[in-house]
C-alpha cells in the first residue's frame, strides 16, 4: 500500500515537471531529424573531398582480351591497318594483358580549384545545419511562447470567471427583489458562458502548443507539464553584424565557391600535360586459346608525355563562362537582399522590444492606479457608500490588467529571445 502511494506522488511530480526553454532547445539539436540529416548531408560532402583529391594521384589500371581472328582470305600476312582499325590476316588465337598508368602532371591549379571547392561545399553544409538549428530554435520559442501565454491566460480568466459568477449572483438577488431586469441578468450569464467557452479554447491551445514542442524536440511533454518563464536573452553590444551570422558567412562562402568554379573553369580551358605508360604481355596461337593463356609472356613497355590543348568546343566555355557568372552575380544580390532584411528586421525588433517594455511600465502603472482605487472602493464599501456590483467590477478589471501586463512581458521576452537567435554566429551554434 504504502510503495504504490509513493509510486503515485512520484508519477504525480514527474508528470507535472518543469521544464524550461533551454532544455527544449538543446534537447531538439541532440535528437530532431531534420538536424541529422543535415548532418548526413556533411558527411556525405565530406566525401567528395576525397574525390577531388584523387586528381593528386595516378591511376593505374589492368586489362585482359582474348580474341579469335579468322582470316577470310587465306592469306597469313600478319596484320594491317585500315583507316586506323587492326585488322588481322591470320586464323589464330591471341591472350593479352595490359597494364596502364596515366598521370595529369600539370594544368594550372584545376585539381587545386576542384579541392577547395569540395572543402567549401563540406564547410557550407556543416553551417546549413546550425542556420537549421535557429530555424528550429525560432519554431520552438513561437509555440513555447503560445503555450506560456495560453497557460498564463487561462489562470487570469478563471479569475475573471469567478469574478462574473459572484456578480451574476448578486444581480439574481437584485432580480429577485425586483432592482435587475431580466434581460441585463440574461446577459450577465451570456457573459459567463463565454468567458467558459474561452477558458476551454485557451486550454485546447495549450495542449496544440505542447504537442508542438514535443513533436518537434522530440522531448515528451504531457499537459501537466509546466513551462518555466523565459530566461534566455541579449546584452547591449552582443548583436552579431551580419557578415559574423551564420547565414552571412554562408552567403559570402557560397560566392567565394562560385568565383572558384570560375576560376576552374577559365584553367580547364588550359593546355594540359599528362603522363602515359604501358606494359603489355601477349601470345598467339592458330588453334590453341589455352596455350595462349599458359604462355603469355610480356610483350613491349611505352612511356608517353601528352600535351593537350582544345581550341574550339562549340561555344560551349564561353557559354558556361556567362552562365557562371550571372549566378555569381545572383548570389551578391542575395547576399545585399539577406544583408537589407537582416539590418531591418534587427532594427524593427529592438524598436518592439523598447515600446513594449514602455508599454508594460503603463501598464504597470496602471495596476497600481487600479490597485489604489480597489483600495478606495472597499472602505467606500464598508461605508456603505457604494454598493457591491461596483467593487466587483474594479476587481475585474484589476484582474484584466494583470492579464494584459503579463501578456506584455511574455511578448517582450518572445522578441528579446528571437533576436538573440536570429543574431547568432556560427560560433554559438551547438556544433561548436
Amino acid at each position: 500500500m504504502l510503495r504504490g502511494f509513493v509510486a503515485l506522488v512520484i508519477n504525480t511530480f514527474l508528470c507535472a515537471q518543469s521544464i524550461s526553454l533551454e532544455e527544449i532547445l538543446e534537447h531538439a539539436s541532440q535528437n530532431a531529424f531534420s538536424l541529422k540529416m543535415k548532418q548526413t548531408d556533411a558527411a556525405i560532402e565530406k566525401t567528395n573531398i576525397g574525390s577531388a583529391e584523387a586528381g593528386y594521384y595516378p591511376s593505374l589500371n589492368v586489362s585482359y582480351n582474348a580474341q579469335y581472328n579468322k582470316s577470310l582470305d587465306g592469306l597469313a600476312i600478319g596484320s594491317q591497318t585500315v583507316g586506323g582499325v587492326t585488322i588481322s590476316n591470320r586464323t589464330e588465337y591471341q591472350s593479352s594483358v595490359a597494364f596502364g598508368l596515366n598521370y595529369d602532371l600539370y594544368h594550372f591549379g584545376a585539381t587545386d580549384k576542384k579541392v577547395e571547392i569540395a572543402i567549401s561545399e563540406f564547410a557550407i553544409k556543416k553551417m546549413q545545419w546550425c542556420s537549421d538549428e535557429k530555424e528550429l530554435h525560432l519554431k520552438l520559442l513561437e509555440y513555447y511562447t503560445n503555450a506560456r501565454k495560453a497557460d498564463v491566460e487561462q489562470k487570469y480568466k478563471k479569475q475573471m470567471l469567478d469574478v462574473h459568477k459572484e456578480l451574476y449572483v448578486l444581480k439574481e438577488r437584485l432580480y429577485e427583489v425586483g432592482r435587475y431586469s431580466k434581460i441585463d441578468l440574461g446577459d450577465e450569464a451570456i457573459s459567463i458562458i463565454s468567458m467558459q467557452r474561452d477558458i476551454e479554447d485557451v486550454v485546447m491551445g495549450y495542449k496544440e502548443n505542447l504537442l508542438r514542442l514535443s513533436q518537434l524536440s522530440h522531448k515528451k511533454l504531457s499537459d501537466e507539464s509546466k513551462l518555466l518563464p523565459l530566461t534566455l536573452g541579449i546584452q547591449e553590444g552582443t548583436l552579431q553584424a551580419y557578415k559574423d551570422t551564420t547565414e552571412g558567412i554562408i552567403s559570402n562562402k557560397k560566392i567565394q565557391q562560385k568565383k572558384d568554379e570560375i576560376s576552374l573553369q577559365f584553367r580547364q580551358q588550359l593546355p594540359s600535360l599528362s603522363l602515359s605508360s604501358n606494359y603489355y604481355f601477349y601470345e598467339s596461337h592458330p588453334t590453341s586459346y589455352e596455350y595462349t593463356l599458359s604462355n603469355i609472356d610480356d610483350k613491349s613497355w611505352n612511356v608517353g608525355l601528352s600535351l593537350r590543348y582544345n581550341i574550339f568546343e562549340g561555344f560551349k566555355h564561353s557559354a558556361d563562362k556567362e552562365r557562371l557568372q550571372l549566378e555569381l552575380y545572383r548570389l551578391e544580390q542575395q547576399r545585399e537582399e539577406e544583408h537589407y532584411n537582416y539590418d531591418y528586421e534587427t532594427e524593427s525588433k529592438r524598436i518592439k522590444i523598447a515600446t513594449l517594455k514602455e508599454l508594460q511600465e503603463h501598464e504597470e502603472n496602471l495596476l497600481e492606479e487600479n490597485y489604489k482605487k480597489r483600495a478606495l472602493l472597499q472602505r467606500l464599501k464598508k461605508a456603505r457608500k457604494i454598493d457591491s456590483i461596483t467593487k466587483i467590477n474594479a476587481e475585474y478589471q484589476l484582474v484584466q490588467r494583470a492579464l494584459s501586463i503579463q501578456m506584455r512581458k511574455i511578448d517582450s521576452n518572445f522578441e528579446t529571445v528571437a533576436l538573440s537567435i536570429q543574431n547568432r554566429g556560427v560560433n554559438q551554434c551547438s556544433q561548436h
